[in-house]
């Protein structure tokens, strides 16, 4: 019985996320969502159907690809983008409860205003 229970768990916590209705809105998949400036820097942050948030924030550049925001090499990249400035991403899975976004470490919400307007630690993102 317990490995019935621990195999169902397995599975469902390794299905990708459906691209069904959350808050009673699609958000897009795979596409960059960027705040306005915040000082001298850019919060973005992507979603994946696979259950992935990609966060970064930055004074490095104001346009990131999804597979920019996706890459391992990140760092190098927004080095050649400009030499100098702060970097901090931040990668790690999402979870769907109730209908709404939440990651799964810090159990923090993501909510989703529109198919390209998302709220995320206090921050407005939107599809540039």
């Amino acid at each position: 019985m317990k490995r019935l229970l621990l195999t169902l768990i397995i599975l469902l916590s390794s299905v990708p996320l459906s691209s069904g209705d959350i808050d009673g809105i699609k958000p897009f998949f795979d596409k960059v969502y960027r705040t306005e400036r915040i000082g001298d820097s850019y919060h973005f942050l992507l979603l994946d159907k696979k259950g992935n948030y990609y966060h970064l924030f930055t004074n490095k550049t104001d346009t990131l690809t999804a597979n920019e925001l996706k890459s391992s090499k990140l760092l190098t990249i927004l080095k050649k983008k400009q030499s100098w400035g702060k970097a901090f991403p931040k990668n790690g899975v999402y979870t769907v409860s109730k209908g709404k976004l939440y990651t799964k470490l810090l159990w923090n919400p993501i909510k989703v205003l529109g198919k390209d307007k998302i709220k995320y630690l206090n921050k407005t993102f939107y599809i540039h």
